[in-house]
């Protein structure tokens, strides 16, 4: 998958710290190796930092200040050490590409490369010292990432240029259909709990979704749900979308356009689908290009799969340990400040202003 620009990743408006202890980071470490090519700890810890305040905001609210210490997923793992992890994948990607420009003859334009200079000139004019300080940004560091970023991208399109882009139409084709979905496994409750419906439940549903089927042959498919307090959706599928479930992708493959189904049932939901047309023109391009998309990425992938084989990347973690997430940072309303915004290449956007402000 692309990985995102930097600039996806900046945050709108200014940021407040809810304490500053100071960071251990000595950013000319090394927080990882490819071959003779170093991963500064000054760069890794910036991206986590700029990562981390993405997130800070909501999940405090939720969680709690600690949240970062904490096993969010189930994976054994607290929330810091996953980000990290996720970090660190991205450093071995992109110092990856890096290392084979030369294998499709990839090189920044002047142009690209004075885009990416503007730009971290920019954000470091735009922020106060104390977001910078922690950041751990540096007009170098900005830089070596906006550039990280631009190479990646021009990889990416070099790499996937022979993808095979040709679909057959029977391949894209999505059918025109008009569902309504009920769901029969359960409900959140008003404390936020997931509960499991009862067989009582279930037979009342049940008695609804027939009473639906019942009355649409008189009134239509979209006014039954709607008398009934459900919703007919216009959509579409395509007849062998794997994703799908299989009852319900049987079912909807012996219609006939114009011909609305019985009650379908799987574990789950129950399903009463109405067939609208055989080619859903706009749908069958979007997937069509959904499917592109799909080679496209597949095509990187690959291709990253077989340079990081054996390719000697070894990660520092007493290094990558030292970065300090204890910080909170929260979003202030971009309205409140104004940002300046750079022109640059579509490789290399702009970056928006950040503050930070001690003890709040």
């Amino acid at each position: 998958m692309r990985l995102k620009r930097l600039a996806a990743l900046v945050l709108a408006g200014a940021l407040c710290l809810t304490s500053f202890v100071g960071c251990g980071v000595n950013p000319d470490e090394a927080a990882a190796t490819l071959g003779e090519q170093e991963v500064s700890a000054g760069l890794v810890n910036f991206v986590c930092k700029y990562q981390k305040a993405s997130i800070d905001d909501s999940y405090a609210t939720y969680f709690g200040k600690d949240f970062w210490d904490k096993d969010m997923y189930g994976y054994g793992t607290t929330m810091e050490d996953d980000l990290k992890a996720s970090i660190m994948n991205v450093m071995h990607e992109l110092y990856t590409v890096k290392a084979h420009m030369s294998d499709y003859k990839v090189e920044l334009t002047e142009e690209e490369k004075a885009a990416v200079t503007k730009a971290a000139q920019a954000f470091m004019a735009a922020n106060s010292e104390e977001a910078i300080k922690e950041l751990g940004a540096s007009e170098e560091i900005v830089t070596e990432m906006l550039t990280l970023y631009t190479i990646q991208a021009k990889m990416y399109d070099a790499i996937i240029a022979d993808t095979d882009r040709e679909v057959s139409d029977e391949e894209a084709n999505m059918r025109g259909i008009t569902l309504v979905e009920i769901g029969i496994a359960g409900k959140y409750n008003d404390k936020g709990a997931y509960e499991k419906y009862t067989e009582a439940e279930v037979k009342a549903i049940k008695a609804t979704a027939n009473k639906i089927l019942t009355e649409s042959s008189s009134v239509g498919l979209e006014k039954a749900a709607k008398n009934n307090k459900y919703e007919a959706v216009d959509t579409a599928y395509n007849k062998k979308d794997t994703s799908m479930d299989k009852t319900l992708l049987e079912a909807l493959n012996a219609l006939k356009v114009g011909e609305t189904s019985k009650l379908i049932e799987t574990t789950s939901a129950l399903y009463i689908a109405r067939i609208d047309e055989d080619v859903d023109k706009k749908a069958t391009e979007e997937n069509r290009e959904a499917i592109i998309a799909e080679r496209e990425s597949k095509t990187y992938s690959d291709k990253l799969k077989a340079w990081q084989k054996d390719d000697g990347w070894k990660v520092n973690d007493s290094v990558v340990d030292k970065i300090d997430f204890h910080n909170l940072l929260t979003q202030k309303d971009p309205s409140e400040k104004n940002t300046e915004k750079v022109d640059s290449t579509e490789k290399a956007d702009s970056t928006e202003s950040v503050e930070s402000t001690e003890g709040k």
